[in-house]
């Protein structure tokens, strides 16, 4: 068994490569354990330029990971309850502290084989950058103690795209990925309509978004895959569905 701390072990799968996990086991811990609050007067300055130059961010809470094991196919974590401004100083920090961003992301995928993906507007954190529809884990994913993935992935994917993952096919099983101490998890679903369709539904949605987070909705293909600006956490999906042999 190994564990993250500081850096990922180098006997644990590289850097940006997707794998294969059965299970994903994330308990959120109550109070501070990994004594976050003593970044507390660096995460508020940092919180104060960031608002300065983007007034529309939102100071939420989402789940930060303190400590990450696999073994044998299994991920177990744990983690606590963060507000949003604390991954925004984290993710400017280097070397980073000892936590772990992890979000969960739903990759659809077209009747025709394209990868239905968003780009991010303006206003957000991420602007420009294009991913599948995804966000961190909050609070209203926890039951029971533990994070529900697969209802991280649905609320995410509706708020963002208006699509529905039960309404598509799931593909069995998850994967995992680790990027400078970012821990992403991936599940694949099929659609029954092509990419041309999704799109339009997706549009719609953004019609009448009153969150306005997206500002291009886009079907990634063999072809034109290099022709976008992605966030880290899609280069591992388009190596393990367009090289990995993934495609239907």
């Amino acid at each position: 068994m190994q564990t993250f701390h500081s850096l990922i072990p180098d006997n644990w799968p590289a850097e940006g490569r997707a794998f294969p996990v059965r299970t994903i086991d994330i308990r959120v811990e109550a109070g501070d354990p990994a004594g976050i609050s003593r970044f507390d007067r660096q995460v508020q300055a940092n919180w104060e330029r960031e608002v300065s130059a983007n007034p529309h961010l939102f100071n939420g809470r989402l789940i930060t990971l303190n400590e990450v094991r696999l073994e044998d196919g299994r991920v177990t974590a744990t983690g606590q309850i963060v507000p949003y401004a604390y991954h925004l100083w984290w993710r400017r920090q280097a070397p980073r502290p000892p936590t772990f961003h992890s979000f969960a992301m739903p990759v659809i995928i077209s009747a025709d084989g394209a990868i239905i993906a968003i780009r991010m507007s303006p206003t957000t954190a991420n602007a420009g950058k294009v991913y599948c529809a995804s966000g961190s884990l909050e609070p209203a994913d926890i039951v029971d103690g533990c994070v529900d993935i697969d209802a991280n992935m649905a609320r995410e994917a509706a708020e963002e795209t208006g699509l529905w993952l039960d309404e598509l096919e799931t593909q069995p099983g998850y994967y995992c990925a680790h990027f400078r101490q970012a821990v992403m998890f991936y599940r694949f679903f099929h659609a029954a309509l092509d990419a041309d369709a999704l799109m339009a539904n997706v549009r719609e949605h953004m019609h009448h978004d009153d969150e306005q987070e997206i500002d291009a909705v886009l079907a990634i293909t063999r072809e034109n895959r290099d022709a976008f600006d992605y966030a880290y956490s899609m280069l591992p999906v388009l190596e393990l569905f367009f090289d990995g042999g993934l495609r239907r």
